[in-house]
């Protein structure tokens, strides 16, 4: 049964295409000395093109994800965070959106999802092929991701690549704003941004200073043609 939202979705007045949308992976700024607020400042600067990022949390405990969330909203109060997975934790800390995956969403009951759906979180789905994406409910969803697009180290057990050829049938298809995933840095930004006015979703590509850099470029580059 589907269950309607109490507010209009998608809401695409937050949206920006061509733009990257940054996801703050702890686990790779552990892995290779990224300070988080370092990072988010720099994607702060770039406003036109980031409308905002999402705070992914695999393996952190609960006190170090609040402790992080609310010192990134002290620094950035003006700079709208999307968390990961926990939908709780996105009610208790008045977060300005969810992303939670299919398999996620999926499993939950019908109380979180009537809840989520009252609720003003701006929420995101993943998706993983055309099916998936022609299937998904666009009165509760914001927007989806759908890769992986290219191969990617970023994620365990990370599913087959669909390339970037299949980003053009995404247009067509999805009733709701699409965010390509999945091995996407300044390298692999012009292919996407062939298919179509993509919001990307970028890890490493965002998290690589120089690399986030010429993908702000391009993007200039392509507002300007």
């Amino acid at each position: 049964m589907k269950i309607l939202s109490m507010h209009k979705r998608p809401r695409n007045s937050f949206w920006r295409d061509p733009g990257i949308y940054p996801i703050l992976d702890l686990e790779y700024c552990t892995k290779f000395g990224k300070d988080p607020s370092e990072l988010v400042a720099l994607w702060n600067r770039h406003r036109s093109y980031v409308p905002f990022y999402q705070l992914r949390a695999k393996k952190e405990t609960i006190p170090n994800i609040i402790h992080l969330y609310r010192k990134l909203r002290l620094q950035f109060p003006d700079f709208p965070l999307i968390l990961n997975d926990y939908a709780d934790l996105a009610f208790e800390l008045h977060c300005f959106g969810l992303h939670l995956g299919k398999e996620d969403y999926e499993n939950s009951d019908r109380f979180l999802r009537k809840r989520l759906s009252e609720s003003g979180l701006f929420l995101g789905t993943s998706s993983h092929t055309l099916e998936e994406l022609a299937n998904l409910e666009e009165e509760f969803w914001d927007y989806t991701g759908f890769g992986p697009v290219f191969a990617t180290s970023s994620k365990e057990g990370a599913r087959p690549t669909l390339g970037s050829e299949i980003l053009g049938e995404t247009l067509k298809i999805s009733r709701i704003p699409v965010a390509p995933i999945g091995g996407i840095d300044s390298s692999t930004l012009p292919a996407v941004l062939e298919k179509g006015n993509f919001l990307a979703a970028m890890i490493s590509g965002a998290s690589e200073p120089e690399d986030f850099l010429r993908s702000i470029r391009l993007l200039e580059k392509v507002g300007n043609e």
